[in-house]
């Protein structure tokens, strides 16, 4: 028969139990990202992507930082990855850091989504490749899937069976660099033009709107000779729907190449190696011209059907068209107006200074991109005349 004694009077009673559970290891992930829309990717990904991996890696208590990136390329036009990621981890105190870039990124002639190197503890994502929508939840998905596949934990990496987090045309492959594990590449046509629309997105063809201030004084000058004319009226009455949106789209794609060849964005291949990689950024520059004077078209459409509403009496248009008018009869004299207007914009933009055209065509990553190329050409000019660099 055994007895249990009280502890001594005064002594602590210990209520926990025996084996006390340690708390979860703190792993830090940096998000460093490039000025611009990556930074405003980046902030706005970071608040909701402790929960995803605590989801996908169990076992750890995450925490996720954000900072903007310096801007900078190397020799070859390519984001410095590892020395830029390592120097980060050591001044921030990260584990590892994810680079988010606006810079396209190609494994060969594939375009990369995302690739990483475990040994450093760096990965990057392109945004260009996440394409034009969705933008925010494919980010998270990459920084998910670059932690789940290696990137967290090295050691995790031979042998875990994980479910993808992307379906085509994204598809994994090896990687033959050195300190890179492992690559997430777009494929096929699709994953091209995933790739473009993500480029035109990064550089946000609206930007251009008020770049083009002369260029728009011009076309509304133009357009308001338009509404006041009533020679002009009989003519986009007897145009009809179909000739004048043919009007327009030639009155925008005479304005789209206007600014391209007069500010000359128009890049020629220096080798056959990079002639797809030009052709890639010429459509991506000529896309986001177009797009960028469809805006211009669009608003000054408003202000134009805004004008011919308060300065045509329906009376008067009636009489010149010489039948009942409706918004139809409205609708058609604005269109032709600014046609004529956005194509005597074209004329104006001659006085918008390139580098103003440049810095709204291009994101920051392109114009740091360009300006390379550009003094390469100068140098290399140079080299030839015999001139000191």
């Amino acid at each position: 028969m055994t007895s249990t004694l009280p502890p001594p009077q005064g002594a602590p009673v210990n209520d926990t139990p025996d084996t006390d559970t340690p708390d979860p290891p703190i792993r830090t992930v940096g998000l460093l990202a490039d000025p611009g829309l990556p930074t405003k990717l980046a902030e706005q990904v970071a608040p909701d992507l402790p929960d995803l991996l605590a989801l996908h890696l169990p076992g750890r208590t995450w925490r996720v930082e954000t900072a903007e990136g310096p801007v900078g390329l190397d020799s070859e036009g390519l984001v410095p990855m590892f020395r830029t990621g390592c120097e980060r981890q050591r001044r921030h105190g990260w584990d590892v850091v994810v680079i988010v870039t606006d810079l396209p990124r190609r494994a060969g002639t594939e375009p990369l989504v995302s690739d990483f190197g475990s040994d450093d503890g760096v990965g990057l994502v392109s945004v260009p490749a996440l394409g034009a929508l969705s933008l925010r939840r494919r980010l998270r998905a990459a920084v998910v899937d670059l932690l789940e596949h290696g990137l967290a934990e090295p050691s995790d990496t031979p042998g875990r069976a994980r479910r993808g987090l992307f379906s085509p045309p994204i598809c994994r492959i090896a990687s033959e660099h050195e300190g890179i594990d492992s690559h997430l590449a777009l494929r096929g046509m699709r994953g091209r033009l995933r790739l473009l629309a993500g480029m035109v997105r990064s550089n946000r063809p609206w930007r251009l709107v008020p770049s083009l201030s002369t260029a728009l004084a011009a076309a509304a000058a133009g357009a308001a000779f338009g509404i006041f004319y009533s020679n002009i009226w009989e003519l986009a009455d007897a145009a009809g729907p179909w000739r004048l949106a043919l009007i327009a789209v030639l009155a925008v794609a005479a304005m789209s190449t206007w600014l391209i060849a007069d500010n000359e964005l128009w890049e020629h291949p220096r080798s056959r190696r990079l002639r797809a990689e030009v052709h890639l950024y010429n459509a991506a520059t000529t896309s986001t011209i177009v797009l960028g004077v469809v805006c211009c078209y669009a608003l000054l459409l408003v202000l134009a059907g805004s004008a011919a509403a308060v300065v045509i009496p329906p009376t008067s248009l009636a009489e010149a068209l010489g039948h009942p008018v409706g918004p139809a009869a409205y609708l058609a004299v604005t269109s032709m107006a600014t046609s004529m207007g956005i194509v005597a914009g074209a004329v104006g933009s001659g006085l918008t200074a390139p580098e103003d055209v440049r810095a709204a065509a291009y994101s920051t990553r392109e114009q740091q991109r360009r300006a390379r190329l550009d003094h390469e050409d100068e140098h290399a000019a140079q080299g030839e005349s015999g001139q000191p660099g």
